[in-house]
């Protein structure tokens, strides 16, 4: 195979494996979000990812949380986050690695408020302790039956990018 029908076939396969970790976000209603405490261990917590428009990165997550919260300290301190969502009735899962961002901008809290997250913030989008994560994942790591490789369970497909570039497959 030359070098340009391999990076076609690696392309055909990175396309497939994106797709296939997209849809097994957009079935699962819960992710979990994990996080590194100061003593090294690591925290998790269910979360309720808030679903990116068209336009943005499907792997850029934002989640509502509390600025004094916990998992926003240890992102403040880490700069990092990790996020599992797994859908058992396709046999799937699809973990989100990378950097955690800390954004306390009131017009993206307001153009993206809820009206079911008032429950947490009773002042609503102006409540000042409100405030987003955004996970800017640079790795992921999924199985998902029928796409990533046999025997399934094995070991799953791994693909990573660097800040500005695109994905590229490195196991799987």
């Amino acid at each position: 195979m030359t070098s340009t029908a391999a990076m076609e076939a690696g392309s055909a396969s990175v396309k497939r494996l994106l797709a296939a970790a997209a849809a097994t976000m957009e079935k699962a209603r819960y992710c979990w979000a994990m996080t590194v405490a100061e003593d090294g261990s690591v925290n998790a917590r269910p979360m309720g990812p808030q679903k990116s428009l068209a336009s943005e990165d499907p792997f850029g997550i934002l989640f509502l949380t509390r600025r004094g919260s916990r998992k926003a300290l240890e992102i403040g301190r880490t700069g990092r986050l990790s996020v599992v969502y797994q859908h058992d009735a396709d046999d799937c899962y699809v973990t989100l690695i990378g950097r955690g961002v800390i954004i306390a901008d009131r017009a993206l809290l307001r153009a993206r408020w809820q009206p079911a997250w008032n429950q947490f913030f009773p002042a609503g989008a102006d409540d000042e302790t409100s405030i987003f994560v955004q996970l800017e994942a640079d790795r992921i790591e999924l199985w998902v039956r029928g796409v990533t490789p046999e025997p399934f369970g094995t070991r799953g497909a791994i693909l990573e990018r660097g800040q500005g570039q695109p994905w590229r497959l490195v196991q799987g």
